[in-house]
């Protein structure tokens, strides 16, 4: 009776094992977009630092006003890009964030089912050790009685 009420939790334990594969193939997706995102957002900050080094150069020698209107109005697209970046890259995080708590409370689980699962192995070999032990010990107790008889 144990054995097959450990056997029923095979099916269960296999969906929950393959519910937290899933949530960890979900949270290494989530990590490379960050790592994506990062990328963006620091080639932003290199390019905006080149554009202003080469407006510095462009300053030295002289700048027109059409030309400083036309730097600022870049720099502003710049800096609004790297806003825009930046909140991807927060609201990735804060994906991650709960994909990680999903990932952990479906490990959770798993590992009650798992405990759950070897426990009643556990208890269905005690059981049949039990059993085996009792049979034995009748057929020793009919052996003794036969061998008396003689």
């Amino acid at each position: 009776m144990l054995h097959q009420r450990a056997k029923r939790m095979s099916p269960l334990v296999h969906l929950a094992q393959k519910s937290v594969n899933e949530a960890l193939s979900y949270i290494g997706m989530i990590q490379k977009r960050i790592d994506s995102e990062h990328q963006k957002e620091q080639s932003l900050i290199e390019y905006q630092a080149e554009y202003m080094r080469k407006f510095q150069l462009a300053g030295n020698q002289g700048i027109s006003g059409l030309n400083l209107q036309q730097f600022e109005s870049f720099i502003l697209q710049i800096d609004t890009a790297l806003f825009r970046q930046s909140q991807e890259v927060e609201q990735f995080t804060q994906q991650l964030e709960q994909a990680k708590k999903v990932y952990l409370k479906l490990n959770q689980r798993l590992k009650s089912y798992e405990n759950l699962q070897t426990r009643l192995t556990d208890q269905a070999l005690q059981q049949e050790d039990k059993q085996l032990q009792k049979f034995l010990d009748e057929m020793g107790a009919q052996l003794y009685r036969l061998h008396q008889g003689d």
